[in-house]
């Protein structure tokens, strides 16, 4: 039950479907960027996972990189598939970004407990990577 549920959270992440929108804004404004010509596309394991306030975890580290440049987008959604924060450039140059995301919604909301896709989509890459949020206090 467990595995066809993450399936199926899977499929909405990755198919972008979404029942809410978040405000985007552009990822140079949340996102360091390291000027160089990487092989391909690449979304990195996010760091820590699982986060935890309660075990002094402040933000979940992202990781990623652009072999050219097209319109990118790291897009943050529930199991659900509700999206809960984006981040998008029109366009973005080859290289590496890092960038941190402190879980809470666009509305400044704490997020419930529970497991949360980040997605990067450049072009006809799309890779999502999956990050479990405990907010138990």
């Amino acid at each position: 039950m467990l595995r066809s549920t993450l399936i199926g959270a899977l499929f909405l992440s990755v198919s972008g479907c979404s029942t809410a929108t978040a405000p985007t804004v552009p990822l140079r404004m949340n996102f360091t960027f390291k000027s160089d010509n990487p092989a391909n596309d690449s979304l990195y394991p996010v760091f820590p996972n699982p986060f935890n306030r309660v075990e002094g975890d402040t933000s979940v580290g992202i990781r990623f990189a652009l072999n050219d440049s097209v319109s990118a987008q790291v897009v943050i959604q529930n199991a659900l598939g509700d999206q809960v924060e984006i981040f998008s450039d029109s366009v973005a140059r080859p290289g590496y970004y890092t960038g941190w995301w402190n879980p809470v919604a666009s509305d400044g909301s704490r997020l419930v407990n529970g497991l949360y896709f980040i997605t990067l989509r450049n072009g006809d890459f799309i890779f999502s990577r999956l990050v479990d949020v405990q907010e138990n206090q």
